[in-house]
């Protein structure tokens, strides 16, 4: 008797809600991550140099190292990440050492010929670069970067052995939606429009040696970018991932996703975030300290 009344009841129960995310694999989803990318900056570095001078086919594409297809597989095989090939006295440890040029084979291998090596680099140059026309220009950019301690894509120290995570871009969509992305206002530099309402922001993350799914990250909202530390932190959660644009011209996996409801939020509003994520050795928040300015506005969300 027990036993049927026990079955009546999970007959009674009424049917789950819908997932809204069940058919996300049949949408074709967009991220607005326009941004500016400052001259001299790793970014800047990575567009405007090593993408289209290094990441030519059968070289740094993926085939030898360093890695120069993303900005992301560029930073994680540069600083501080051990030589394979060297001198013949054995000068150098790392392809980039922060704040010295003369310890970094980088410099060395694009300005000088080392013997029992494949040459000075780049071996060849792709019409699509201008290397032969400004390389004066981005090598002095290069060592200015090296001399100034070779900060990442967000103003990070890097951390000899494990690397600080990359948080590579970010968007948002009505909570629920991967249709339609909010969009960023270029002559507002660039700060997120979304609706008084739910919002999904979504968040593309990476790390030289830890997985996705143990990065832990979190969100502070706040309505000044000063008091941002003071305001609680709301965990992001990982449903699944897709890729999309990056706030530097590439392609990012999109991670990590928060939902801020902000019904009821004034209008003609900026709201600033700052994204946190932890690697289990490190622990970063962008925009933090080292941050480029540029970003503050670029982790900001404006109601209309």
């Amino acid at each position: 008797m027990v036993l049927v009344s026990g079955l009546a009841l999970l007959q009674c129960r009424p049917d789950p809600m819908p997932n809204p995310y069940d058919d996300v694999d049949e949408v074709e989803t967009v991220i607005d991550a326009t941004a500016p990318i400052p001259e001299g900056t790793f970014a800047w570095l990575h567009d405007r140099m090593f993408q289209p001078t290094c990441a030519n086919s059968g070289c740094h594409d993926g085939t030898f190292e360093p890695d120069f297809r993303t900005i992301n597989s560029a930073w994680n095989t540069l600083v501080w990440h051990p030589v394979i090939s060297n001198d013949a006295a054995g000068s150098f440890e790392f392809r980039v050492v922060p704040e010295s040029i003369s310890s970094s084979l980088l410099i060395e291998r694009l300005t000088t010929f080392i013997p029992n090596t494949s040459g000075m680099m780049p071996l060849s140059v792709d019409p699509e670069s201008d290397w032969n026309e400004n390389k004066a220009a981005y090598l002095q950019a290069l060592e200015t970067w090296i001399e100034n301690g070779a900060l990442d894509v967000n103003g990070n120290e890097p951390v000899v052995g494990d690397l600080s995570p990359q948080i590579t871009g970010f968007g948002g969509f009505a909570s629920g939606s991967l249709e339609e992305p909010y969009l960023r206002n270029p002559e507002a530099n660039y700060r997120l429009e979304v609706e008084a309402a739910p919002v999904d922001l979504w968040f593309a993350i990476d790390d030289d040696s830890t997985p996705l799914d143990a990065l832990v990250a979190g969100l502070h909202l706040a309505a000044s970018p000063d008091s941002l530390t003071f305001a609680p932190a709301v965990e992001m959660d990982q449903p699944f991932t897709f890729d999309a644009a990056n706030f530097y011209g590439g392609t990012s996996t999109y991670s990590h996703r928060v939902t801020i409801d902000l019904t009821g939020f004034p209008s003609e509003s900026t709201w600033y975030l700052q994204a946190t994520v932890d690697d289990g050795t490190n622990a970063i928040a962008i925009p933090g300290p080292g941050s480029q300015p540029y970003l503050i506005p670029l982790y900001s969300i404006y109601i209309p």
